[in-house]
């Protein structure tokens, strides 16, 4: 069954089935009649759904709320937080959550079974990635690089220094990239002498880039014969291939690493996917996206990368929301093969693949 989990136009959260276009409601309808899903999640392995529900007036709902897939019971994970994007670890043990606070922008770690919620780093901007065995986050807060434990309780600075850049990336080894004046380098989250910082590009860029699931290869921006270009480097050979010289809005590696996803601008309105493999570049419909997915998800793609898949998880189709000529929006789902098909499902103004 391919699934999506999506944010309609009225604020509720629906899991949509894309073969039988059905889509099933998820959880309560938002309490309040300005109330809204502002954002939500699918874990990782499929154990739950979160999401936020935010409604403007001071009084209102301001929560965070978990929906078990095996019970199917909806309950309220943390009251009083008006989060705007969350990350679930890749365990399905944490959520993680980005909210303004009364210091700035806040990260916080709730613990999905019990509820328990701890303030890992305030500050702005504040970006990250969970390590792959869900005990530690890598933490790009202000001008810092640092690894803080799930619960707060440890943390190693790698850089005070960092420059331009989103999202700090996990390699093997608990090595950390991220990027100082304008070199990507690594730190390892472990203390001691292995702590120093390794160069691994000279040259960033404009310091946005993406590394595969298999960390050998990195998809940054860089200019070529003086035009600004997507390139693909790989970190084994150092050999350089140009994806395309096109204006890129934001790039995704496929979950076997095999392709990447380039979205760029057709028209003064519309967006286009491009998909490169290494050797061909496929170019599928244009459309017209949503004005909260241009908002929240475009401009920080390297975060959301980490946490709501706009690749299926065989890597054969892509998902965003599309506007119809009226304005009306649905969840557009394109096949990366022939016969590159279009699929729809009305109502989505935010959409991702669910977990599976």
């Amino acid at each position: 069954m391919r699934c999506l989990l999506f944010v309609d136009s009225a604020g509720a959260l629906v899991l949509g089935d894309v073969d039988s276009g059905v889509n099933v409601p998820i959880g309560e309808q938002p309490a309040g009649v300005d109330a809204r899903v502002t954002t939500a999640v699918w874990s990782a392995q499929g154990q739950w759904t979160a999401w936020a529900v935010d409604a403007p007036a001071a009084d209102g709902v301001h929560e965070l709320r978990v929906h078990d897939e095996a019970t199917d019971i909806t309950r309220v994970l943390a009251e009083s937080l008006g989060a705007f994007y969350l990350c679930p670890s890749p365990c399905g043990r944490y959520l993680s959550h980005l909210s303004p606070g009364p210091l700035g922008l806040e990260l916080g770690v709730s613990d999905v079974r019990t509820g328990e919620l701890t303030i890992i780093e305030r500050g702005q901007p504040l970006f990250w990635s969970w390590s792959p065995d869900s005990t530690h986050l890598a933490v790009h807060v202000e001008h810092r690089v640092l690894v803080v434990s799930a619960d707060g309780s440890d943390r190693l600075v790698l850089s005070e220094d960092a420059g331009r850049f989103i999202t700090p990336w996990w390699m093997p080894g608990d090595a950390i990239a991220f990027v100082v004046d304008d070199r990507i380098v690594s730190g390892s989250a472990n203390r001691g002498p292995a702590t120093r910082q390794t160069t691994v590009l000279a040259d960033s860029g404009n310091g946005r880039f993406a590394i595969d699931p298999d960390a050998r290869r990195l998809a940054l921006f860089d200019r070529i014969d003086g035009r600004a270009s997507l390139v693909v480097h790989d970190l084994l050979t150092d050999a350089r291939s140009v994806v395309t010289t096109e204006q890129v809005a934001a790039f995704f590696w496929s979950p076997d690493g095999r392709a990447l996803a380039v979205l760029v601008l057709a028209s003064s309105t519309e967006f286009q996917w491009l998909v490169h493999d290494g050797t061909e570049l496929v170019r599928l419909q244009a459309f017209r996206p949503s004005r909260a997915w241009l908002s929240s998800v475009i401009p920080f793609f390297e975060q959301y990368t980490l946490s709501h898949p706009v690749w299926s998880s065989d890597g054969r189709s892509l998902v965003a929301p599309s506007l119809d000529s009226d304005g009306l929006a649905s969840a557009m789902v394109q096949s990366v093969e022939p016969p590159f098909t279009v699929e729809r499902l009305a109502g989505a103004d935010l959409v991702w693949w669910a977990a599976g």
